[in-house]
């Protein structure tokens, strides 16, 4: 359990404030933002929260809807995932991924690109799930100048042949990379990012983008501050996205760009831009690339982008391999004594964890195996132990996360789901310090349904 982790990504300012007013508007016969000079301050507007909302459980708690915030979640196992998921309300989770109208850029074999090697990520999934039988032609035409035929004559998907354009991130110039998967990641809210070029891309606040400072989540990367709606309130951090090609300003510099790359070939080099806003766009359809080879990422709409972390896949077969501790990937409680929901009591050996530690290790054996002899990642993941350790993305307003904390903080619950609350109720205490302690003092553990 060491290794479980809490983070949180965005959330509304002042909360308790926002609270307050909207209590107070409930109540005022006048527009209560004209007088938002004079409204309490963040520690006084808790103090009232608590004295005329919340004690006695009055029941008028609507107001407590509209703070928002975002949490990622990091290395609990799929078992508290799904608990965590199960009777929720309000609660959003995500995964990163971009928007259905998303270029991604291909090269033909000298790395070179055009806008005929370019097709939108959705119309990618569609070529790679079902052919080309639900696409425009000319989006067909886009990939090859021939007939597009969705596989070769040997049952290799047509797809997995094409050249990706990907950044080596040690050398700052872009290779050639290829697809494993094309994913659909459901409906999620989606944002766009401009950048000062002109650059727009649409995906979710989670999704990670090379930036001049490294690997960073979109929302981490411009300091998100979004509303309990998800429109964005304000971006508090600068922040540049490594692009594709070499930004050129003048016409001199033009010609010294045309001349270095016929000194150097095709190789180009990433450059960074400025990301000047980020708006809400509601919830669209979303998709993710997971890229074969050394460097997971490729570019899309002109940006580099990090690819699709599969609970399954890569890390697996590293496993298999040896390039990852199986506890790495694995979640297997520690040595000690347990009881179960029912209160039997049991205690779980150090011989048994390592016999167990042993069959995971077997499993991503035989999971590598199975993925080299051609079964699918859908197919041959059900080979693998149930809980593999997930990652996600967990937004609520002040409500919703109440609710959660009342359906996993009970004594019998999945005790890695007590560990959750436990987590989570710090940074709950640290956002919203007097509507959490009137929580802790009159809710937490009882198994109540929150207000």
């Amino acid at each position: 359990m060491e290794r479980f982790c809490i983070d949180v990504i965005a959330a509304t300012p002042n909360p308790q404030q926002l609270v307050w007013a909207a209590m107070h508007q409930d109540y005022s016969e006048d527009y209560v933002w004209h007088s938002r000079d004079r409204w309490p301050p963040e520690q006084r507007s808790g103090e009232l929260i608590v004295k005329h909302l919340l004690a006695g459980e009055r029941g008028h708690y609507g107001c407590l809807e509209h703070p928002q915030i975002t949490f990622n979640v990091g290395y609990f196992p799929h078992s508290m995932m799904q608990q965590v998921r199960t009777h929720r309300v309000g609660v959003s989770f995500d995964v990163q991924c971009l928007a259905a109208n998303t270029q991604v850029t291909f090269v033909n074999d000298k790395g070179e690109t055009s806008k005929e090697l370019r097709i939108t990520i959705g119309e990618l999934y569609d070529l790679w799930t079902n052919g080309e039988k639900n696409i425009p032609q000319k989006s067909i035409s886009k990939i090859k100048r021939e007939p597009y035929k969705p596989y070769h004559s040997n049952g290799e998907n047509r797809i997995q042949s094409m050249k990706l354009r990907v950044l080596n991130e040690d050398k700052g110039l872009f290779e050639m990379g290829t697809i494993k998967d094309v994913i659909y990641s459901g409906i999620q809210p989606v944002y766009r990012v401009t950048l000062a070029d002109g650059k727009t891309l649409d995906c979710t606040v989670n999704h990670r983008l090379f930036t001049a400072a490294g690997w960073q989540r979109m929302g981490d990367a411009v300091g998100l501050v979004i509303s309990a709606d998800g429109c964005v309130i304000k971006l508090t951090k600068s922040c540049s996205v490594m692009c594709n090609g070499i930004a050129v300003a003048s016409n001199t510099e033009l010609l010294q760009w045309q001349s270095q790359l016929q000194s150097t070939g095709t190789n180009i080099q990433a450059h960074p831009v400025n990301v000047i806003k980020v708006e809400y766009l509601g919830e669209h359809k979303t998709y993710d690339l997971e890229v074969d080879g050394e460097w997971h990422n490729f570019v899309a709409n002109g940006m580099v982008v990090h690819n699709s972390f599969r609970y399954t896949g890569q890390r697996i077969i590293n496993v298999a391999q040896g390039k990852q501790d199986v506890e790495e990937v694995f979640y297997l409680r520690p040595v000690g004594n347990y009881t179960n929901r029912q209160g039997k009591r049991y205690f779980y050996s150090e011989a048994q964890r390592n016999e167990d530690l042993k069959w995971c290790l077997a499993a991503c054996q035989r999971y590598q195996q199975r993925i080299e002899e051609g079964l699918s990642e859908e197919h041959a993941r059900g080979l693998i132990p149930f809980d593999a350790r997930q990652n996600f993305v967990l937004s609520c307003n002040m409500r919703s996360l109440m609710h959660l904390l009342d359906l996993r903080w009970k004594k019998d619950a999945q005790l890695e789901a007590q560990k959750f609350c436990e987590l989570l109720y710090v940074h709950f205490e640290q956002w919203s310090p007097a509507v959490a302690q009137w929580y802790k003092e009159n809710r937490a553990k009882k198994a109540k349904l929150s207000p």
